[in-house]
């Protein structure tokens, strides 16, 4: 799946420097590459993640908004 998962978006993911292929591939294997994310308007937001804790899902976070723009994934950091 990894690998249909890569030749589907892997042309717009930018990666800053050199990252193994087997890191590569945690990007897009579908049992590493992230939980649940959850688009909601920029108002409702704060009550959304309350509730979610309220319910349970204690590491519920907010981690950002969406802009106009270009879609892609930027790969900063990697792990030696």
């Amino acid at each position: 799946a990894s690998a249909r998962n890569w030749a589907s978006y892997g042309d717009r993911v930018r990666i800053s420097g050199q990252l193994a292929d087997w890191r590569r591939d945690l990007l897009t294997d579908p049992q590493t590459s992230g939980g649940l994310l959850i688009a909601v308007a920029e108002e409702g937001a704060k009550q959304v993640l309350e509730l979610a804790r309220e319910r349970g899902f204690t590491t519920s976070r907010y981690v950002g908004r969406v802009l106009a723009g270009e879609s892609g994934l930027l790969v900063l950091a990697q792990v030696p």
